[in-house]
């Protein structure tokens, strides 16, 4: 991983999150686009490209506004999936990323010559 392999991994791993962490949320955000272009009953209102971002940034951030509410079946579902990939995706950075981070950290102070090591 390149994290671990990284000189200074703390800052690819936020290099990581920035980038995974937007296509997600990107993902999600054209699922509802398509589904409320497709169905338009899918949501309580029709949905721009900025309505499905603000409404996947909302159920990510888990702040529920309720502006904007999924009314189909499948408009429901969708937001199940993604609450529930959401809180796997947080796990998942939290465990990954950071046990990355710190297996980076161990190598460079085992390292030969490292300055960090320890007596």
């Amino acid at each position: 991983m390149a994290i671990i392999g990284s000189e200074h991994p703390p800052l690819r791993a936020i290099e990581a999150l920035a980038t995974a962490v937007p296509l997600f949320l990107l993902l999600f955000a054209a699922a509802y686009f398509l589904m409320a272009w497709e169905q338009a009953s899918s949501f309580n209102e029709q949905l721009s490209r900025t309505d499905a971002l603000y409404f996947t940034v909302t159920v990510f951030a888990t702040v529920g506004f309720g502006d904007i509410v999924p009314t189909s079946g499948p408009a429901r579902v969708l937001t199940m999936v993604q609450m529930l990939m959401d809180l796997i995706l947080v796990g998942l950075i939290a465990k990954v990323v950071f046990g990355a981070v710190q297996m980076g950290l161990e190598r460079r102070r085992s390292a030969p010559g490292s300055a960090e090591r320890e007596p």
